[in-house]
């Protein structure tokens, strides 16, 4: 795959480079995971007093769910003051809009603080509504909000080009260009002594020591900030978090707007602009499907044609997907992931609004590790919300089993000598079925098409050139190479040599 092919807008950014780690160390706390999770509470440790950092990324500073975001720091989450009150009542949705809120100002803060040039703009963000059913869903959710001390207000003037009925809107939200943010943050971690390792994949946790294939490394503390657990077994995470594909298009020449939109309908347009040398650009993002599914669909051409008649004069600049991890319940997982003991901690399923959600978590993790105490809060990973979560687990664990079983009884849809160059899929070969890939120049791809996460079989997808395991959500690349956890293992090789 063109590494430059789905490159997000934010990645033509520079961005600093750091070590391998080698040998074995121990610190005060171990973070591991580089996104902007990670520098967050790395950053949100020194300034609580704690100096001695050890910091892996497996792969790249902020290669993944943070170079893929579209960067929109906002407390307004879809409709979810409304299901938090009905479903665990004032005082938790206060305390998750609260935090939410207060994250906000934070980034504001540090911004200021730490003098980062990173196109940080106060805005509203709205949440608009194109049938009479959304406007009483909005209205529901603006009542809701108003309770939590939330600032949010209907309105019906929007500057998208939609038949908007009616909008809930949000005002001093904030947007940013989060690499020049996160990439400035982790060069000042480095200039306050932070140890920031790259291309150090942490594969096993044992006792607090975080085992990489290169060295160990003792910490006092260990934060996982790694989007999908790493160590996702111990409390069952595999069935606790769904993780879930969208699309963004970067567009020149269409119209700038003030303010941040999203359809209040699931899979619903979203619209926001980004200044740039040369003009500003709109990031226009649609469809949200679960990962692994609907790999035939193609999402971009689709989107390609609603973008020309919303915008006739705009022009495709960039174009991306992003991963997000979803929760049952719709709440992240921030606090003490105490299947590994009571100095680890847990940050993930951030539910596509992983800036605030990354923000709360620091600020969060950081007091317990400081101070201690107990972390019974809306968003500990221990929490009971059965009846929120029961719904989605079930129904997510029939989804597996029924990929299972249509993903080993599928047989292979042609020979080897059938691909063209460009195409992949399931391929038989000497009587078995193999994953298989040719590229433009005519050289075969074989792997086995089973994930080494919890071996279940992988889907072709055919308009981003991936396997992509849709039981649990790891992806890799046309050559068996891992693209998204929680798989930490390239899929084994099949096929002719």
């Amino acid at each position: 795959m063109d590494e430059t092919e789905f490159m997000s807008l934010w990645q033509t950014e520079k961005r600093p480079e750091f070590p391998r780690f080698r040998g074995d160390e121990t610190a005060q706390a171990v973070v591991v995971g580089g996104g902007i999770c990670g520098l967050l509470c790395a950053y949100e440790l020194l300034q609580n007093g704690v100096k001695d950092i050890v910091l892996l990324e497996a792969r790249k500073i902020c290669g993944g769910a943070t170079g893929h975001t579209t960067g929109k720091i906002t407390s307004q989450h879809g409709l979810i003051y409304r299901k938090l009150t009905d479903g665990l009542g004032r005082e938790r949705a206060e305390e998750y809009a609260r935090r939410n809120e207060e994250a906000i100002g934070r980034f504001r803060k540090i911004v200021e603080t730490e003098k980062i040039d990173c196109d940080f703009i106060p805005c509203s963000a709205y949440l608009y509504a194109l049938t009479d059913d959304g406007v009483r869903r909005l209205e529901a959710e603006a009542d809701a909000a108003q309770h939590l001390s939330v600032d949010a207000r209907i309105v019906h003037d929007c500057e998208i080009p939609l038949p908007v009925r009616a909008a809930l809107c949000f005002p001093n939200q904030a947007r940013f260009h989060p690499l020049k943010f996160a990439y400035r943050l982790a060069e000042i971690l480095r200039e306050r002594g932070v140890r920031i390792f790259e291309d150090s994949l942490a594969i096993a946790l044992e006792d607090n020591t975080v085992v990489t294939r290169e060295g160990r490394v003792y910490g006092k503390n260990v934060v996982l900030c790694t989007h999908y657990p790493f160590t996702n077994f111990k409390g069952m995470y595999y069935t606790r978090i769904v993780q879930s594909r969208s699309y963004v298009l970067a567009l020149e020449n269409a119209r700038k707007l003030d303010g941040m939109y999203l359809d209040c309908e699931q899979g619903g347009c979203s619209f926001r602009s980004q200044p740039r040398e040369g003009g500003d650009i709109l990031l226009f993002s649609m469809f949200d499907h679960k990962t692994g599914h609907e790999t035939g669909a193609p999402h971009y051409r689709r989107m390609e044609e609603e973008a020309k008649k919303l915008y006739p004069e705009s022009a495709v600049r960039f174009r991306w997907s992003a991963q997000d991890c979803m929760t049952n319940d719709g709440i992240p997982y921030i606090g003490r992931y105490r299947q590994q003991g009571n100095s680890v901690y847990l940050a993930s399923g951030f539910n596509k609004w992983g800036m605030t959600g990354s923000m709360a978590a620091a600020d969060l993790i950081s007091g317990l590790i400081v101070s201690g105490g107990d972390d019974c809060t809306v968003f500990s990973p221990s929490r009971s919300d059965f009846s929120m979560q029961a719904p989605v687990m079930f129904r997510e664990i029939g989804d597996v089993v029924a990929n299972f079983t249509k993903g080993y009884l599928e047989p292979p849809g042609r020979s080897l000598s059938e691909l063209k160059n460009g195409e992949g899929g399931l391929a038989e070969y000497q009587g078995a079925k193999i994953g298989a890939y040719r590229d433009e120049e005519g050289a075969l791809h074989g792997v086995n098409p089973v994930c080494p996460h919890m071996h279940c079989p992988l889907r072709w997808n055919p308009e981003e050139r991936t396997w992509d395991c849709p039981c649990h959500g790891s992806r890799f690349d046309e050559t068996g190479k891992v693209m998204e956890n929680p798989a930490s293992r390239p899929l084994e090789q099949r096929g002719p040599d």
